[in-house]
C-alpha cells in the first residue's frame, strides 16, 4: 500500500513538471518585444518579419520632407514627372562634396524643370568640374552652361569645363616654375577643343556653344591673418557670388540686367566663337568667406528673387549635407525653368563661429557694408 502511494505521488510530480516545462510563453504587453527560448535554454529575439507592404491608404499624402523649397506660386513644370532625352546623355543630376586644406566644397547640377517634363526632353546642358593640383595646394573649379539654341549644347559645356580643368592642372603642376594663369590662353584652348570635338562628330561649332566660369582657390592662407588670393576668369553669364550676413552679393561674371534682362536666355559672348572676350580678376579671400559659382539658372534667381536670396543665405551659412544642398539648388519658382548648377566653397568655415572682433572673424560680419570684393 505504501509502495502504491509513493508511485502515485511520483507520477503526479512528473506530470506537473512536464506541464510547467511546456506551458505557453506569456503574451508580451504592448510595446514589449517577444522573446523565444532556444533548445539550449538561451533566450533570443524572434526572427525579423518583413514589414507589410505600404498601400496607397497608408502612404503620406504630402512629401514635405523631400519637396524642394518653393518661392511664390512655383512652376507647373516642377510638378510633372521627368522624361528621358531621345539621345543618350549624362545623368540629369550630379552632386559632390569634398574637403581640401581648410576649404569645404559642395556642388550640385540638375536638369531644369522646363527641359525634363515634355517630349522631346533635353539633356542637362550645364556641366561642372571639381579638381585639385597634384600637390593639393589649389582647388580648381569650372562651371559651363550650354547655350539652349545649340543642338548639342550639353557636349559643348562638358568639353569646355573639362578642358579648363586640364589647362589649370597643367599650369599649376609645372615643377619649379612660377604659376602663370592666363584667361586668354585658357579660353582659346577651350574653344579649340570644342571646335575639334564638333568636327570629330560631324557637327558645326555653332552646335556646341557654351559659357564658362573658372576659379582657382589656394587651400591654405598665404599670410598669418588668414588671407589668400583667388584667381577667376569667365565668359558669359555664369557668375560668382559672395555671402555676407544678410544676402548673396554678385561679385564677378556678366550681369543680364544691363543687357537682355533676367527673363532672357540671350548672351553676348560664347565659346567657341568669342574666346577673346574672356575676362579675369584676382580676389582677396578671408577666413569665414563663403562664395558660390553658379550658372544663370541659380544666378538669375539670386538676383531677382529676394526670398530665394535670403533663404540660401541662411541655409548656406555653413557646410550642409550634400542631399540638402542638392535639394536647395532644385528650388521651385515660377518662370525659372533652366538647368541649375552651383558650386559653393567655405573658406575656413570654423572661422564663422569666432567672435566678430577677432582678427580672423568672418569677413561677411566685418565687411557687410561692402558691395564688391576687395582685390
Amino acid at each position: 500500500m505504501i509502495d502504491l502511494l509513493a508511485l502515485s505521488a511520483a507520477g503526479i510530480l512528473f506530470l506537473a513538471m512536464r506541464a510547467m516545462t511546456h506551458r505557453p510563453a506569456p503574451t508580451p504587453a504592448a510595446g514589449q518585444q517577444e522573446w523565444l527560448t532556444a533548445p539550449n535554454g538561451v533566450h533570443r529575439p524572434p526572427p525579423t518579419r518583413p514589414a507589410p507592404a505600404a498601400t496607397s491608404a497608408s502612404l503620406p499624402r504630402t512629401a514635405a520632407v523631400t519637396s524642394v523649397p518653393r518661392f511664390g506660386a512655383g512652376s507647373k513644370a516642377q510638378r510633372f514627372p521627368w522624361v528621358l532625352p531621345v539621345r543618350p546623355a549624362s545623368s540629369g543630376v550630379a552632386a559632390d562634396e569634398a574637403s581640401l586644406g581648410d576649404l569645404a566644397v559642395r556642388a550640385a547640377s540638375l536638369v531644369g524643370p522646363g527641359h525634363r517634363c515634355q517630349e522631346p526632353a533635353t539633356a542637362r546642358q550645364d556641366a561642372y568640374r571639381l579638381a585639385r593640383d597634384a600637390a593639393g595646394d589649389h582647388l580648381l573649379l569650372a562651371i559651363a552652361d550650354g547655350v539652349s539654341s545649340s543642338s548639342h549644347a550639353e557636349l559643348g559645356a562638358a568639353v569646355a569645363a573639362s578642358t579648363a580643368i586640364t589647362y589649370l592642372r597643367r599650369q599649376l603642376d609645372q615643377p619649379d616654375a612660377a604659376v602663370r594663369l592666363s584667361a586668354a590662353e585658357l579660353f582659346e584652348e577651350a574653344a579649340t577643343a570644342m571646335r575639334r570635338e564638333a568636327g570629330r562628330r560631324g557637327l558645326d561649332p555653332a552646335d556646341v556653344c557654351a559659357v564658362l566660369f573658372v576659379a582657382v582657390i589656394p587651400t591654405r592662407p598665404a599670410v598669418p591673418s588668414g588671407e589668400r588670393t583667388m584667381w577667376a576668369a569667365w565668359l558669359g553669364d555664369a557668375s560668382l557670388w559672395r555671402l555676407d550676413d544678410r544676402r548673396w552679393r554678385h561679385t564677378a561674371g556678366d550681369r543680364k540686367e544691363a543687357t537682355h534682362g533676367y527673363d532672357s536666355n540671350a548672351v553676348t559672348h560664347t565659346l567657341p566663337a568669342d574666346p577673346q572676350a574672356a575676362r579675369e580678376t584676382q580676389l582677396a579671400l578671408r577666413p569665414g568667406d563663403v562664395l558660390s559659382l553658379v550658372s544663370d539658372g541659380v544666378g538669375d534667381g539670386l538676383a531677382s528673387i529676394e526670398e530665394l536670396n535670403t533663404y540660401l543665405a541662411d541655409h548656406w551659412q555653413l557646410p550642409l549635407p550634400i542631399a540638402s544642398y542638392l535639394n536647395d539648388v532644385g528650388f521651385d519658382a515660377e518662370r525659372f525653368l533652366d538647368d541649375r548648377t552651383a558650386v559653393t566653397v567655405w573658406i575656413d568655415p570654423d572661422a564663422r563661429s569666432r567672435p566678430y572682433d577677432s582678427p580672423n572673424a568672418p569677413a561677411g560680419a566685418r565687411h557687410a557694408a561692402q558691395e564688391g570684393w576687395p582685390s
